[in-house]
């Protein structure tokens, strides 16, 4: 008797060791190809960003978890780090019946929806053109993801700005503040998605920005082996930017104002291992005025009414396999004029049009 007790209180201890232990899952993305764009020699790159990841939960009972993500990004021709340690992702938190919430960073919310309708995933050089407040991801940030309830969820974050606190801001926090630039950011995004149907609306306003903010509505439909997707994303960006001097700031400030209208159709077709994708993208620019600088720094010489850009997207996709991925791309951008080319390319691109084309493999482990 004595032994079996003794027996059933080592049971007992070890099913309680095993149900304190977290559960961790390595995972991770290989992705590297060959590209040629106008203006630019052959090199090697990317589509989807390369990264090695690192979550887990603990349970907590009840329903209720402890759950965690890190996340490095890197490229794999030559190995370097994209961004900053741990730049894809870094965050703790609690999940349960009431959905769940996250701290550190994260995924930029109308980033993460609205890049649902474009079948290049906002990545690569078939990707749609993207505005100049496109995030990936934020830091200091908290988000709430609701429960889907009848195909219906929400998510909502809030991103602390940097401090402007008068006792202990540094020459970055007084540009802020004098520049009005100390804003926190906050986003919403609300999505229904019933498997054939997803439609989503976005709104996010990013934290150091002037109150900058960008919103979208979009939606999809799924019929047999076609998809399609419809998208409008309006972009407000105040032209807040710090103006660098070495590794720290000077007391002035420099940056582009504009309005960005941005419209995306999109199709896939996808049988067997085979998948077509094709997107059409018009982007408007209006309003564009320098802030700050000089005519000799500024990107523009000149402020500049609006324009617009035309992007043309094919891609086919062959999977050997659930993991690994062969693809092709080919994308042509027609700029309205050269200003308008040197807003999404870079002042120093002196061409009107963009063509691009790209050859790669994607394995997911």
């Amino acid at each position: 008797m004595r032994k079996t007790l003794c027996s059933l209180a080592v049971m007992t201890a070890l099913c309680g060791m095993a149900h304190a232990q977290s559960n961790v899952t390595i995972y991770g993305l290989i992705d590297t190809g060959l590209v040629k764009e106008t203006g630019s020699d052959l090199k090697m790159s990317q589509w989807n960003s390369s990264r090695i990841g690192f979550k887990g939960n603990e349970d907590l009972g009840n329903g209720y978890k402890a759950t965690f993500q890190l996340e490095q990004r890197y490229f794999v021709n030559n190995g370097a780090i994209n961004g900053t340690d741990w730049e894809g992702a870094s965050n703790v938190g609690l999940s349960g019946p009431f959905g769940s919430v996250r701290l550190g960073r994260l995924n930029e919310l109308e980033t993460e929806s609205f890049r649902r309708l474009d079948p290049f995933n906002e990545e690569g050089i078939a990707s749609i053109l993207l505005s100049t407040l496109h995030f990936n991801r934020v830091s200091n940030t908290i988000r709430y993801d609701s429960p889907v309830y009848r195909n219906f969820s929400v998510k909502a974050s809030y991103t602390l700005g940097t401090n402007t606190d008068r006792d202990s801001r540094d020459s970055y926090g007084n540009l802020l503040k004098t520049n009005g630039a100390d804003n926190d950011g906050f986003a919403v995004s609300l999505n229904y998605d019933n498997g054939p149907m997803l439609l989503l609306a976005n709104f996010s306003r990013l934290s150091d920005s002037a109150n900058s903010f960008i919103w979208s509505l979009g939606g999809q439909y799924r019929f047999g082996p076609f998809k399609t997707s419809l998208g409008y994303e309006q972009t407000r960006d105040n032209g807040w930017k710090p103006h660098a001097t070495g590794s720290s700031y000077s007391n002035k400030y420099e940056g582009v104002r504009s309005r960005q209208d941005n419209y995306v159709l999109s199709g896939e077709y996808t049988t067997g291992p085979h998948k077509i994708a094709a997107a059409f993208n018009y982007m408007k620019v209006r309003d564009i005025r320098r802030e700050g600088g000089s005519s000799d720094d500024s990107l523009f010489l000149a402020d500049y009414d609006s324009g617009d850009a035309r992007k043309y997207s094919i891609g086919y996709f062959y999977s050997l396999s659930k993991r690994t991925t062969l693809y092709g791309q080919l994308a042509y951008t027609d700029f309205e004029d050269k200003t308008m080319a040197r807003f999404f390319r870079g002042e120093t691109f002196s061409g009107d049009s963009v063509t691009g084309v790209s050859l790669g493999i994607n394995h997911l482990f």
